[in-house]
């Protein structure tokens, strides 16, 4: 496909695998040019790409570690060079970290700060100029409810909780500012999600203890969130900014 039939180009940070994978697969059709992203995982990267290659869209995968200064302008010029556009920024990539206060180290805070935040920041920054030409610019962070969940019974996440509650404070504060502009820019903050199949960070009977103090008895799916990600990203959704959705299946 020929760069000038490249009707809407689309940057998706953490696309390897995940949250970020499905989103690709969400927006993924012809006329649509997308930039997958991961650190260091090609292989994630080349399975999403031929995923999306099958539905039209066309592809270009970057590695990059987000945490070091350069890569995020180096990702929006990657994606601006492959599409001779970008209109829609997803910035999904990040980890969480379960350490505890008193466990945790001052470089893994400023690890899971400088991928997350100051990532985020990156990337915006370097796409303004884009966006700013862009007929229905798009901006989607993807924050967590471990921003907002502090219980007990439940795990808690000072770090990341806290990295990505000032995703959440940027993001509105982007939005404001690309107001005028006609560019909307929202966060997603998806619940207990089971991002894939096969071997997770929790047991098969962590999962099921957990999804007993959701409302709605499950976990969610990471296409059930790329499906909320894609309706911020469509003309339907031009009159919502500034907003942080939540999709959690009622837990709080």
């Amino acid at each position: 496909m020929a760069r000038h039939k490249i009707a809407r180009a689309v940057l998706v940070t953490g696309s390897g695998s995940g949250i970020g994978a499905a989103i690709v697969r969400r927006l993924a059709a012809p006329g649509v040019g997308i930039l997958i992203h991961a650190r260091h995982n090609r292989a994630g990267c080349e399975r999403v790409a031929k995923e999306a290659a099958s539905k039209g869209a066309k592809t270009r995968i970057a590695l990059a570690d987000l945490g070091k200064p350069g890569s995020g302008e180096n990702l929006v010029k990657a994606a601006a060079k492959a599409f001779g556009r970008l209109d829609v920024l997803i910035s999904n990539a990040g980890f969480p970290s379960r350490r505890v206060i008193g466990e945790m180290k001052r470089d893994e805070l400023d690890r899971i700060y400088g991928v997350m935040l100051r990532g985020f920041f990156d990337l915006a920054t370097a796409s303004l100029p884009h966006l700013k030409k862009s007929r229905d610019g798009r901006v989607v962070t993807i924050s967590s409810h471990n921003a907002h969940v502090f219980r007990s019974d439940y795990l808690v996440y000072p770090g990341s909780g806290a990295i990505k509650a000032g995703v959440e404070a940027m993001t509105r504060a982007f939005a404001v500012q690309m107001a005028p502009l006609g560019v909307t820019v929202n966060s997603v903050v998806p619940g207990l999600i089971r991002k894939h199949e096969g071997p997770q960070f929790l047991s098969e009977r962590e999962w099921r203890e957990l999804a007993k103090k959701i409302p709605l008895g499950r976990v969610g799916r990471a296409d059930e969130v790329a499906a909320l990600v894609a309706f911020l990203c469509s003309r339907d959704a031009g009159y919502i900014t500034g907003q942080c959705i939540h999709i959690n299946g009622g837990f709080i």
